[in-house]
């Protein structure tokens, strides 16, 4: 029992990392593929093929970490303090998740402006 515990701890850590990384993956290699396809030069009413491709990817990816920040937030109220192994993992969980959406954020918001392909 303790050891499934401490798996599903460790899983909800890393949880909104994996989102973050799984955007690196997808929108890096989206990029590579719509730049060799010239997706940029397909017009999608105001946006490219490309740009929009790249903010789909983006925006699913951000809410992918919005229902996982929501349970961890929901997790860490449930804890009546940080003193026990729960409390500390609640806590720990939710501002990992925290960091992780900032970083999907930031990390890929030139994709709103800065040209798609070279």
């Amino acid at each position: 029992m303790i050891a499934n515990r401490s798996l599903a701890y460790l899983l909800l850590l890393v949880a909104g990392l994996l989102i973050w990384s799984s955007a690196f993956v997808w929108l890096y290699g989206a990029l590579s593929v719509g730049c060799a396809f010239g997706w940029e030069a397909i017009a999608l009413g105001p946006l490219s093929l490309q740009r929009a491709v790249l903010l789909g990817l983006w925006l699913a990816h951000l809410a992918a970490i919005a229902p996982l920040l929501a349970f961890t937030h929901r997790r860490l109220k449930e804890q009546p303090g940080r003193a026990s192994l729960d409390g500390f993992f609640a806590g720990a969980a939710f501002w990992a998740t925290v960091v992780a959406l900032c970083v999907t954020f930031v990390n890929y918001a030139p994709i709103l402006g800065l040209s798609a392909c070279l």
